[in-house]
């Protein structure tokens, strides 16, 4: 017999427990990346010239990207709405990080050939 106060409608699925690697690679993606694309950033501006820390930088972005792709696909990471994450997620997330990461990458270095000599 069904309840007549019992609430049928459907309910967005819940985030399930987080484990060990995917709490790390959350830590990476969200904090520890972005902090060291900005160590690096910071460097290069010290520098004052093209370098292999631009390299790291880039390799950085592109371990950013990964990450965040292995945390939705596999290890069940959440979107900004704590809910399970979506590849429609990580494309939002791929854009920013490289418009952004870009932009500062290339303002530095255009500021660097006009203001430095």
């Amino acid at each position: 017999m069904l309840n007549p106060w019992q609430d049928l409608s459907p309910k967005p699925p819940e985030a399930q427990q987080s484990g060990c690697l995917s709490i790390t690679a959350r830590i990476i993606w969200l904090m520890v990346g972005n902090l060291t694309l900005v160590m690096l950033t910071v460097i290069i501006i010290q520098k004052r010239a093209f370098s292999f820390i631009d390299v790291v930088f880039w390799v950085v972005v592109a371990a950013l990207l990964l990450i965040r792709y292995a945390d939705i696909k596999w290890l069940k990471g959440l979107g900004p709405d704590a809910q399970p994450a979506t590849m429609k997620d990580w494309g939002r997330y791929a854009r920013l990080l490289l418009i952004l990461a870009g932009g500062v990458w290339a303002v530095v270095h255009v500021a660097i050939l006009l203001f430095v000599r």
